[in-house]
């Protein structure tokens, strides 16, 4: 079974991704570790970090920052950036009409 991740591991991540000049928005830290652990940057350019669980944790820790920092992380907002200026929608959609055109 995974362990659950302390509050003191949880900010020992965020820690360190504010020293990347990350996002929190923009970083997941699921409460629940795994059992190796996990980075992976999302389709969105969210970043879903899984920690490795119970006594596993600090040796995962260790070499996190070289592993976030192998990412291509392009995609992901920076702590400067706001996320509202950044709403993605693909260049074949249709451009939006507000509600006006249900109304009528």
């Amino acid at each position: 079974m995974d362990a659950v991740l302390s509050e003191a591991q949880v900010s020992k991540v965020y820690e360190l991704t504010d020293g990347l000049l990350l996002n929190r928005d923009w970083v997941v830290v699921p409460l629940v570790g795994s059992v190796d652990g996990l980075e992976m940057l999302m389709p969105d350019g969210k970043i879903l970090i899984r920690p490795a669980g119970a006594s596993k944790f600090d040796g995962w820790f260790v070499g996190l920052k070289v592993r976030l920092e192998s990412l291509d992380l392009s995609r992901a907002l920076r702590a400067s950036q706001l996320e509202r200026h950044y709403v993605r929608t693909p260049a074949a959609a249709a451009p939006g009409s507000g509600a006006r055109k249900y109304v009528k």
